[in-house]
């Protein structure tokens, strides 16, 4: 918030700035509605963040060139009606509070006073303050599938299986057959649909047919043409296709 607020006050000291560079070609140089507009500019912004905010997660202005335009004419709207409020504000205080004249009674002053090109500047910052950047998506970590316990049975025993405890598993026919320390169990499941409820961080696709926990790994074999076997700490060997050398990479 504190980054928002600096960033608010940086375009709200730049627009009094150029009001007053405007004031004084014409003249007069009226401190309090420059104050007026200012605090009003200030509480304005502030106040639409949240609105802007959802803008940018629903208009990303990256997306196309149609999202630009829309973007654009949110922000002309939005530094329209800063104006306005600012201006109204500027006479109602002016005439009833200071009994003076505002040099910018009309709009067109208005717009050069409380300067609308710097208002639309301040919410396109704001907008790409929001929209968060390619680095931090890539950045956001990915939630892993809870591991839940593996349901088998065998000979007439149910048994709730630890992940940890599955040393690999292997298709056959329509089902899967996990290799445990216990003993083989079999279940009438898809390997895709099993491997969706494993760590992905554990649990590697080496090959159509096998499905290893890379704990139990102990060495990788591979041969000219890209394929190999896995020397498992069980002794196992098990084939590895290429199509999932990336897999094994990431162990």
């Amino acid at each position: 918030m504190s980054k928002r607020i600096s960033l608010i006050s940086i375009f709200v000291l730049l627009n009094m700035g150029l009001g007053r560079l405007f004031q004084e070609s014409l003249g007069a140089s009226c401190f309090s509605e420059l104050s007026i507009l200012a605090i009003t500019s200030f509480f304005f912004w502030n106040f639409s963040a949240r609105q802007i905010k959802t803008w940018s997660g629903k208009w990303g202005v990256t997306a196309s060139g149609k999202n630009i335009l829309i973007q654009g004419g949110l922000g002309l709207s939005a530094s329209a009606i800063n104006i306005i409020i600012g201006q109204v504000l500027v006479v109602f205080l002016m005439t009833t509070i200071y009994n003076c004249t505002s040099p910018s009674f009309n709009m067109l002053n208005a717009s050069l006073t409380n300067n609308i090109a710097v208002n639309l500047l301040c919410y396109f910052a704001l907008l790409f303050y929001f929209i968060p950047s390619e680095k931090s998506k890539e950045r956001t970590p990915t939630p892993e599938p809870k591991e839940t316990r593996i349901p088998v049975s065998k000979q007439g025993y149910q048994f709730q299986l630890q992940p940890n405890e599955i040393i690999y598993v292997e298709t056959s026919n329509n089902c899967v057959v996990l290799h445990t320390e216990k003993g083989k169990f079999v279940k009438y499941q898809s390997l895709k649909s099993l491997s969706e409820l494993l760590c992905p961080n554990t649990f590697k696709r080496v090959h159509r047919s096998y499905l290893v926990n890379s704990e139990f790994i102990d060495h990788i074999q591979k041969n000219h043409s890209g394929d190999g076997k896995l020397k498992l700490k069980t002794g196992d060997d098990l084939k590895f296709s290429r199509t999932y050398l990336q897999e094994l990479a990431q162990i």
